[in-house]
């Protein structure tokens, strides 16, 4: 004896859920740069828990633009300051061998007067090098508060998407809560049936007969039976 067919309804997924896919509009201006101005932040390109922030999606265009921007801040940012490092060695060394060459005539003057000369343009470039430093900051300052709002428009955009998926499998898991419970008791329902039939198939044919075209519900039958035996 076949089984009737019994249509068996199914919880729709959310189509983010069915396609897989996880949309992040990015979020209008909520003052990220003014809040980031406001305060003394170290280079975000540095921490590698701010990486880590886009280790599942990659970085957006603009985020990858400005962190090029802080990288080569910082990387003249390093070079400036070796430089100045190198310079004041430089001028020690010069105002070392002016005191020990002062008192000398003749010829050492000429090495004196180069010393001097030498000690000006080590100044001079000192000068520039702290002037660069001092214009670099202000930049690596304003850029990473830039990366530091985009980065938080980005993870705004992120738990507001996260938010809105969570919210819908919240539904559709109750859903499918409530259409699993139907499916249940419509499962039990239908082998009941089936064991119903069976039972008065048997006390109409007997079982011999029955056993001849179909033992598949000899099992359930003898279930039936046991239980009703019971009852």
């Amino acid at each position: 004896m076949k089984r009737p067919r019994q249509e068996i309804r199914k919880a729709k997924l959310p189509q983010k859920i069915r396609s897989g896919g996880m949309g992040k509009k990015k979020s209008t201006d909520h003052g990220f740069f003014a809040l980031a101005q406001s305060r003394t932040l170290a280079p975000l390109v540095l921490d590698q828990k701010w990486h880590h922030l886009f280790s599942v999606d990659g970085k957006p265009k603009e985020v990858q633009k400005l962190e090029k921007r802080v990288n080569k801040h910082l990387a003249r940012q390093g070079h400036l300051n070796q430089e100045w490092k190198e310079l004041k060695g430089l001028k020690n060394k010069l105002m070392k061998n002016i005191v020990a060459n002062m008192e000398e005539a003749g010829h050492e003057s000429l090495r004196l007067q180069e010393n001097g000369r030498l000690i000006t343009e080590v100044n001079d470039r000192m000068d520039a090098c702290k002037k660069e430093l001092d214009e670099l900051q202000g930049l690596l300052a304003e850029d990473n508060g830039k990366l530091m709002a985009e980065t938080m428009e980005y993870c705004y955009g992120v738990m507001g998407s996260n938010e809105k998926e969570r919210d819908e499998l919240a539904s559709w898991i109750a859903k499918a809560r409530v259409e699993l419970k139907k499916n249940i008791i419509r499962k039990e329902t239908v082998e009941e049936k089936n064991r119903e039939i069976y039972a008065y198939l048997h006390d109409i044919f007997g079982a011999r007969i029955l056993e001849a075209f179909d033992l598949k519900y000899g099992d359930e039958y003898r279930k039936a039976e046991k239980q009703e035996g019971q009852s």
